[in-house]
């Protein structure tokens, strides 16, 4: 058989490209007329998908950047306008701030850090909008600027947050013990009236209800801030200390009944005393806070100017480019054109390519018809027949089928060849598997009943091994016990002996540390009057710097700082003079266990002794027996391995040979299988009719 006769595949490959549609659909059966030079343009598919495709992107691109335009612009206007609303935000608060209202620190540190978030995004850009452009830099930069300068304002309010809330707690304080005391002072007066009391001395008490009242005037004008709050810090002050030194003098020469409302005024009025030096401590940070406040509001109007610009400014930043509006548009129309006739061109060639494609069925149906016939025999198993090869697109198929069916007589040969020998072979291989079972078997049943005899004297030994084992480890336990306890015992004796040559310095260290005790105690009553005095000169200072306004900052720092330092070196000593009475205290009680302690370290280090030679004797005994039980051990475990080994060989060899004869049973099930399926094989080919034998 030639080779273009057997594999003429040529025939069924379209190589040729359909370069020319046709202008309409032409009647079936009749070929398409060749189109003009107009018509091929319209029809060029590549040229068309082109133009579809660069029309496409160009509008893609252009909605792209008006969306991201637009979103740009939205962004920085959004973010910009938050800033309107933020700045005059933070003046309100900074006022109602400094007037120790505390949801304003609240709001007032939101405003903050959200101010300086967004004119960082405004600024450097962020996850959603990028740095500003240039054309707003001349708007946004006044902002930066006046901003820098109210956050540092409203640092220093945020920073002063405990001192003024601490100034409205004390204030409430004050005006809700004030009229409390007032009652008290009218007591004190009528007491002393009942009394018949000289008209110098009623007068006199008759002014501490004026002092009271002014002292709570001058409280409320110093918290509500102002020109009059220096004043009024200072002046409180004075009438504080004149109060206390007023019901002093009336104490003096009174009765029992007027010292009790006196005592009761006092404890009134000391309770007020407290929260009237709180409100002092911080009355620096107060002023401070103040004038942050004051300047905060003087520059919000300013700030909020600088906003609006930049608002604006932002809301025109794409305003001279409203002619790309109409891009969509045109490239939109030319997108549409583009895709019409890349369609109609479509629709052309698939008109085209069904004209020759019918044809091409036609004359394929009619050879396959053919061929069908000439192969109709092939589906009852006859081998002998032959189709015809020709030209046509079933030539290659016919050549193909004919190769195949000779490779299928081939196959049908062999197949029935080796079944016969299959059969023959699996017969003598049966006989041989049946007696090697039988063997096998026999064998693995007395190695099996050996095997558990030697298992059973090795489990035996292995026992004995055990217990051996065991009674030498608490042999070797005890001796090292008495080892011990014996090491013990020694280390007892020296250490009692060292004890007591210490705990009798240690007697003489305590005794000399109550006398160094005695002399600390004067020391700290020298450093607490010392203490009293620097507190008193720190709040003078406080006060005077704080009058002095802002060229009295600096030095009203130092002497808050000397007023803590006093008021800790105060509390201080009075910690030092208690934990001195303690140690004194303490030190002749360990004076007295010390010596209890030596005279019972005495009577142990003898009875240590007694014992340490008791437990020599107990050591040698030990030794003796712990040699001879391990001996015996030895003996033991070196005749449990040797019967340990053998049971283990003894289990391996019933291993293999329970193993041989499961494989002997099932080699010979295998030799049943393979005659089964011989014969099947034979009979799967039975049904075809080979040629006769040459």
């Amino acid at each position: 058989m030639s080779e273009e006769s057997k594999f003429p595949m040529d025939d069924l490959v379209d190589t040729g490209v359909v370069d020319i549609a046709p202008e309409e659909a032409s009647p079936p059966g009749k070929a398409p007329t060749a189109p003009s030079a107009f018509g091929k343009l319209l029809n060029n598919l590549p040229l068309l998908g082109i133009g579809l495709v660069v029309s496409v992107i160009g509008l893609i691109g252009v909605l792209m950047w008006q969306t991201q335009t637009t979103a740009l612009q939205s962004g920085y206007v959004e973010e910009s306008s938050l800033l309107l609303m933020l700045s005059q935000r933070v003046a309100k608060d900074a006022r109602e701030a400094v007037l120790g209202n505390k949801e304003a620190f609240a709001t007032l540190q939101d405003s903050k850090n959200r101010i300086n978030s967004i004119l960082k995004t405004l600024v450097d850009g962020d996850d959603r909008l990028p740095p500003s452009p240039a054309t707003v830099s001349g708007t946004l930069q006044p902002v930066k600027d006046l901003w820098s300068a109210l956050d540092t304002d409203v640092a220093v309010i945020l920073t002063n947050k405990p001192a003024l809330l601490s100034i409205r707690e004390n204030v409430a304080a004050i005006n809700q013990l004030s009229p409390l005391l007032l009652a008290i002072s009218d007591e004190v007066v009528e007491a002393l009236i009942a009394e018949n009391a000289p008209q110098k001395i009623v007068s006199r008490a008759g002014t501490q209800r004026t002092w009271s009242q002014r002292i709570t005037k001058d409280v409320n004008v110093f918290a509500l801030g102002g020109m009059d709050a220096a004043v009024a810090a200072t002046q409180f002050g004075k009438d504080a200390k004149l109060f206390q030194r007023i019901n002093r003098g009336l104490r003096r020469n009174a009765s029992p009944a007027v010292i009790e409302k006196i005592d009761a005024s006092d404890e009134v009025f000391n309770q007020l005393n407290e929260y009237i030096q709180a409100a002092q401590q911080v009355v620096t940070e107060f002023f401070v806070s103040q004038r942050s406040a004051q300047r905060i509001t003087e520059n919000s109007e300013k700030f909020l100017v600088e906003i609006e610009a930049l608002v604006a400014s932002y809301q025109n930043l794409y305003g001279n480019i409203k002619y790309l509006k109409t891009l969509p548009f045109v490239l939109g129309g030319a997108a549409l054109l583009f895709f019409l006739l890349f369609i109609r061109s479509l629709v052309a060639s698939a008109r085209q390519r069904e004209f020759e494609s019918n044809e091409q069925n036609r004359e394929a149906q009619a050879a396959i018809l053919k061929l069908l016939d000439e192969m109709g025999d092939l589906a009852d198993g006859d081998l002998t027949i032959e189709a015809e090869v020709t030209d046509q697109v079933t030539g290659a198929i016919a050549d193909s089928m004919n190769y195949a069916v000779l490779e299928m007589r081939t196959l049908v040969r062999q197949i029935n060849d080796a079944s016969a020998q299959v059969t023959t072979e699996s017969e003598g291989t049966r006989e041989k598997t049946a007696s090697l079972q039988a063997q096998t078997g026999q064998q693995s049943e007395e190695i099996g009943t050996a095997t558990e005899s030697i298992v059973r004297m090795a489990q035996s030994m292995e026992q004995l091994s055990e217990s051996a084992d065991g009674s030498a480890e608490v042999a070797d336990g005890s001796v090292d016990l008495a080892k011990q306890g014996s090491e013990a015992v020694a280390s007892t004796i020296q250490g009692m002996n060292t004890m007591r040559d210490k705990m009798q310095e240690t007697g003489k260290r305590i005794k000399r540390l109550g006398e160094s005790s005695q002399q600390i105690g004067e020391i700290v009553g020298l450093i607490d009057d010392i203490a009293e005095q620097t507190n008193i000169l720190s709040l003078n200072a406080s006060i005077q710097a704080a009058m002095a306004g802002e060229a009295g900052r600096g030095f009203a720092v130092v002497a808050d700082e000397v007023q803590r330092l006093a008021e800790r070196s105060a509390e201080a000593t009075k910690q030092i003079a208690d934990l001195v009475n303690n140690i004194q205290a303490d030190t002749n009680e360990a004076v007295s266990s010390m010596e209890d302690a030596t005279r019972e370290v005495v009577e142990n280090t003898r009875l240590a002794d007694e014992a340490g030679r008791a437990l020599g004797e107990i050591e040698k005994v030990s030794e003796e027996l712990s040699t001879l039980i391990s001996t015996m051990a030895n003996t033991a475990r070196q005749q449990s391995e040797e019967a340990t080994g053998v049971s283990g060989t003894m289990v391996h060899i019933r291993e293999l040979s329970t193993q041989a004869s499961r494989t002997t049973t099932e080699t010979a099930e295998s030799v049943d299988r393979l005659s089964v399926l011989a014969g099947q094989l034979k009979s799967s080919v039975a049904g075809f009719r080979l040629p006769a034998e040459e």
